[in-house]
C-alpha cells in the first residue's frame, strides 16, 4: 500500500514546497531564467571529417576516367586527404590532398598537371563535389594539393576554397581560377 502512495506523496510534497507563482517578482525571475536558458548557446562538437571518404570519392572520379590519358600520358590517384588545423585557433581551415602521378612514356607529372586532374575530378559530376563538402568541416577556407611523382614529392599548389566552389559551380572560368591558384613550393 505504501508503494502505491509514494508517488502521490512525492507530488504533494513538491506542490507544497513550490514557490508562490502568483507573486510578480517570482514570475519575473522565472521568465528571466527561461529567457537566459533559451538564448544561451550550447557548444556542439565539430563533426569529425571523413578524409577516407574524400580519398575514395576522388579516386572513383579520377581512376579510369580517361583511358587514353592513362595509357599514353600518366595515371593519377589520391594518396591521402587531411584536414589541417590553424595553430592559434585550432579551427579546421585547410584541406590537404596528396596526389600521386605515374607517367608512362615521358615525365608528364607536373604539380600543375596533377592539380588540373584533381579539379576535373571535383567537377566530374554534380554529386562528387557535394559528397566531398559533406565529408569535411564547413570551416575549410583553402585547399593545398601536394603532388608526387611515383611517390616522390614534386610540389604543392594552393587555392581558396571559395574559388574552388565558384569554379565547380561554373561561376568563374578556368582562366580566372588558374590565375588565383598559387604554387607555394617548387620542385626539389
Amino acid at each position: 500500500m505504501l508503494k502505491r502512495l509514494l508517488p502521490f506523496l512525492l507530488l504533494v510534497f513538491l506542490i507544497a514546497c513550490s514557490p508562490d507563482l502568483s507573486d510578480p517578482a517570482i514570475q519575473h525571475a522565472v521568465i528571466q531564467t527561461l529567457t537566459a536558458t533559451a538564448w544561451t548557446p550550447t557548444p556542439s562538437a565539430t563533426p569529425k571529417p571523413n578524409t577516407l571518404g574524400v580519398v575514395d570519392i576522388l579516386n572513383s572520379a579520377m581512376i579510369g576516367s580517361d583511358s587514353l590519358e592513362e595509357t599514353i600520358d600518366a595515371r593519377f590517384s589520391v594518396l591521402d586527404s587531411q584536414v589541417l588545423l590553424d595553430q592559434s585557433t585550432k579551427q579546421a581551415l585547410t584541406l590537404q590532398i596528396d596526389v600521386d602521378c605515374e607517367w608512362v612514356f615521358s615525365d608528364g607529372c607536373t604539380p600543375e598537371g596533377s592539380f588540373v586532374v584533381l579539379m576535373r575530378a571535383f567537377r566530374a559530376n554534380g554529386k562528387t563535389f557535394k559528397k566531398i563538402c559533406d565529408d569535411i568541416p564547413p570551416t575549410i577556407r583553402s585547399l593545398h594539393v601536394v603532388t608526387f611523382d611515383r611517390m616522390i614529392r614534386r610540389g604543392m599548389l594552393a587555392a581558396s576554397w571559395d574559388d574552388i566552389k565558384e569554379y565547380v559551380a561554373g561561376s568563374i572560368n578556368g582562366n580566372q581560377f588558374g590565375s588565383r591558384t598559387v604554387r607555394i613550393t617548387s620542385t626539389p
